[in-house]
């Protein structure tokens, strides 16, 4: 047997320093933008010691506001815990009434654990839309709180994360660097897996306060074998960089770390945000804020225009002051520059930067002039604009994040499957506002349809038998997102449905 040239801990590290070279680009962007959009957040290539002021670069803040109301509306529109946002079923077992039963009660189970405080649902999937928005990659983490017994949802700083796709084009492997002090790793995984030298360390001396450089992995195991006893399909491998050693090794049932992106370059595997796309009107207003700024205060506070031989007493230049002067008396300084015309630049450049943020469709227009079906169709339009996000979206966060939370709550008990079936054949499908707004365009061609015909049917109404009404009240429900639960199972069996 041919022994491998490197270590399990090695490779990681090598691949992690591998990636970390490829994305050298992106961190001098990202920190860029940060800085006039996501101060808080701007820890990419300049370390910033806590309590550090981060505005010293923003003069204007409509993007740090246009960002936030992205994040918002999406986290409104997509996920909004106050209302109902997705919807289970088992298509295998439709016609059995147990099992829809079954599915409403799943439904509340899961929507409970999802808005327990203590799993941070909320604020948490926030923070990933408003990376979405301003750096175009999140990544949020779902595991489990031992401690309150509940799902525990943490946003992941993309400034930690690396990133690799595999041949689909899917982020499948993911190497989070952080760093931890030693009484932290002891507590997280025990003195045992300590290198002797640290370990030592930790008994002499106990915590120095230092914080060590941590490299979790999380792959596909290409060793797994379905129905093995110890191997799970995701490894899980976390490694102290500087020793060089395995920290603890294990797996999970389904990949509890995932990573979206707003949208991106077939050939880069980091995404591009609308902060991105607009950065260079975010430049400009800054600089012409600034200089807006100058000249308000040459206008308040002019120079003063003196002879050389001339004296006056500077010191007196305040509101009520009284100016000496000897010879000529000072004058102010007077530049002739049109503030107005920078202003409306200004309101321009401020008028994309909130386009690009789709503020503009996210923002409710009030008009006294439109009727109620006027307002409905206008902002199922402006929802319907966001589809594309919303498909990546689905694909890549919210599909794999409703499985792990699945899978979760059935392995501690939290939920039980329905008799005979299978975790496969539970069916998550997506009824938040901006979901069922794609839905829509299918409904009201359903009941124009019925609208339009009932002139035909007043003529002739034995017509009306080519409508199978049962399933057309059945379609137009499911694409408003009505529970499975509201119809009778009974009349639809005897109607073929």
């Amino acid at each position: 047997m041919i022994a491998e040239p490197y270590s399990l801990a090695d490779r990681i590290i090598r691949k992690t320093d591998e990636l970390k070279s490829r994305r050298s680009g992106f961190e001098k962007l990202w920190q860029e933008i940060s800085e006039l959009v996501l101060p808080r957040k701007a820890d990419f290539t300049v370390r910033q010691s806590a309590g550090a002021g981060r505005t010293r670069k923003l003069f204007e803040t409509t993007a740090v506001a246009a960002a936030e109301t992205l994040a918002a509306g999406m986290h409104g529109l997509m996920t909004n815990p106050a209302g109902k946002w997705f919807s289970l079923n088992v298509p295998k077992f439709k016609d059995d009434p147990a099992v829809a039963e079954w599915a409403a009660r799943a439904e509340q189970v899961v929507s409970d654990e999802i808005v327990r405080p203590a799993a941070g649902f909320a604020t948490n999937i926030h923070e990933v839309y408003l990376d979405l928005a301003v750096l175009g990659t999140a990544g949020l983490y779902v595991g489990w709180n031992e401690n309150d017994d509940s799902l525990l949802f943490q946003s992941r700083f993309l400034g930690e994360l690396f990133l690799e796709e595999n041949a689909a084009g899917r982020v499948d492997r993911v190497y989070r660097v952080f760093k931890m002090s030693l009484d932290k790793i002891v507590k997280t995984w025990g003195r045992a897996c300590l290198p002797e030298k640290l370990a030592s360390e930790y008994e002499t001396s106990g915590d120095s306060g230092r914080e060590y450089e941590i490299i979790h992995a999380v792959v596909p195991n290409d060793s797994y074998e379905k129905g093995g006893v110890f191997q799970k399909p995701v490894a899980s491998v976390y490694v102290l960089k500087d020793e060089r050693v395995v920290l603890y090794s294990g797996g999970f049932e389904e990949p509890p770390l995932f990573v979206t992106r707003w949208s991106k370059a077939c050939t880069e595997v980091y995404g591009r945000s609308p902060a991105a796309a607009v950065l260079p009107d975010i430049k400009m207003i800054q600089e012409m804020m600034k200089e807006t700024i100058i000249a308000a205060q040459l206008a308040n506070r002019p120079p003063l225009l003196v002879r050389d031989d001339d004296q006056f007493a500077p010191q007196a230049t305040i509101p009520g002051g009284v100016i000496r002067y000897t010879g000529e008396a000072p004058k102010a300084f007077v530049s002739g520059a049109n503030s107005n015309v920078g202003l409306e630049i200004m309101n321009e450049i401020r008028g994309r930067i909130k386009s690009a943020f789709y503020n503009d469709r996210l923002e409710s227009v009030e008009d006294v002039r439109m009727t109620a079906t006027e307002v409905l169709q206008r902002a199922e339009e402006k929802m319907r604009l966001l589809g594309p996000v919303f498909g990546r979206l689905q694909t890549e966060l919210l599909g794999p994040m409703m499985i792990r939370i699945l899978g979760l709550l059935v392995r501690h008990g939290k939920l039980e499957l329905p008799r005979g079936a299978a975790f496969g054949d539970v069916k998550i499908e997506y009824v938040s506002p901006l979901s069922l707004a794609q839905k829509h365009l299918q409904a009201r061609a359903v009941m124009q349809t019925l609208e339009l015909a009932q002139g035909f049917l007043n003529v002739q109404p034995d017509a009306a038998g080519v409508f199978n009404a049962r399933r057309a009240i059945r379609t137009i429900g499911e694409m408003f997102g009505v529970s499975a639960a509201l119809f009778n199972p009974e009349e639809e069996e005897k109607a073929g449905v």
